[in-house]
């Protein structure tokens, strides 16, 4: 069988090219499967995640973002011949290397795959949920004609693939052929785990909106008011790096927070934690939680869309607080800090729940829908 990725570039240390990365590597180890990584704009960008020599790598060159340099007409035609140039190669390497199975974002190259793909099945898979996808809400014309282009082209997809059964359910309002697989997460795989006692919280995420970094600051304001030996370490990186930094500087720099560099031993930060928290307004998954969880650590994020409530078991492993209750979130870190038998209890318990999310249990999954998808073109 052979597995056809098609992806922009691989270029940047994020979760979601770390699982694209981890599944390739898998299916490329398995036994009678061929994986090509097709990127249009790799270019010298190095890998940020090493692939199985069996991976077969091709960049296409395109550069689409180049068009970008020019104005008017001349952008236009510059993104037109570089579309050119994208299927031109598409359809040579598809006559080549015939691939059983095509597989996208849903958020870019559908519409391109779709018009040229011929009876290829094509995989779209959702890393940023169907309601910012397609259903968000249009306040321009130009903005709801893009997002019926969008809706058409996703309605035709062979199958959807999301991480949650509530995102799952708003793609089947498009496309009724949805399968949930949730993804591959890199668990610990140290002897060592948290002992909860030290007295340290930690939040790691991207520095971005979505993250919900003041309510992070207000609801820290309020347990170090109750508990003000404690800290707060927040690693990561992101476009609201400056706000945050400033932010703590004028109006929480007696709070014990701390700010952080993303490390490559975020697992040994987490050990060093008793407790893991995570503020985002959305998360199409939630990658840090499972992560946190393997490590020994109790978990507590607000019940926002979609990722939290899939991982968490309310009140066994961790707890789901409701959407901006900023003073539940404080008490339920206060609670955990209380109550350190309680927290340990709950780092025990969530480590045994997160190996649902090995490798060696998602990545059948992938296979049978593989399966699945060949079988049904050939009735």
């Amino acid at each position: 069988m052979k597995i056809m990725y098609v992806y922009n570039l691989l270029a940047h240390w994020g979760g979601t090219e770390r699982i694209w990365a981890d599944k390739m590597n898998y299916l490329a180890e398995s036994n009678g499967v061929e994986v090509y990584c097709i990127t249009t704009n790799q270019g010298n960008h190095p890998m940020p995640f090493k692939f199985n020599h069996n991976v077969h790598h091709i960049d296409l060159g395109i550069q689409f973002h180049l068009s970008y340099r020019y104005r008017g007409i001349h952008k236009l035609w510059e993104k037109l011949n570089r579309q050119l140039k994208f299927e031109s190669k598409l359809k040579y390497l598809f006559r080549t290397i015939k691939p059983d199975i095509l597989i996208c974002s849903a958020s870019i190259y559908v519409h391109t795959l779709l018009r040229i793909k011929g009876d290829i099945p094509l995989i779209a898979e959702s890393h940023e949920m169907c309601s910012n996808t397609c259903l968000y809400e249009a306040t321009s014309i130009k903005k709801k004609i893009e997002r019926l282009f969008i809706i058409r082209n996703m309605s035709k997809v062979d199958r959807i693939v999301s991480l949650t059964e509530g995102d799952a359910q708003e793609w089947r309002t498009i496309n009724k052929r949805v399968t949930v697989i949730p993804n591959v997460v890199h668990l610990n795989t140290n002897k060592n785990v948290s002992t909860t006692e030290a007295k340290k919280v930690i939040f790691v995420g991207r520095f971005a909106k979505q993250k919900g970094l003041p309510s992070l600051l207000e609801i820290w304001d309020r347990v170090h008011e109750r508990h003000d030996d404690w800290q707060l370490n927040i690693y990561g990186e992101g476009e609201l790096k400056d706000w945050l930094l400033e932010e703590i500087e004028k109006n929480h720099n007696k709070c014990n927070i701390y700010v952080h560099e993303p490390t490559d031993h975020v697992f040994d930060k987490y050990c060093e934690s008793s407790i893991f928290i995570l503020t985002s307004d959305y998360e199409p998954f939630g990658l840090v939680i499972p992560e946190a969880m393997s490590c020994g650590l109790p978990v507590i994020a607000f019940d926002c869309k979609y990722g939290p409530a899939d991982i968490i078991t309310d009140g066994k492993d961790g707890w789901l607080i409701a959407e901006g209750d900023i003073n539940g979130f404080a008490d339920k870190i206060c609670r955990l800090i209380e109550r350190p038998e309680e927290r340990m209890e709950m780092g025990h318990n969530g480590i045994a729940s997160v190996e649902r999310y090995k490798a060696s249990v998602i990545m059948p999954l992938w296979m049978d829908l593989f399966n699945s998808i060949k079988k049904e073109r050939t009735k």
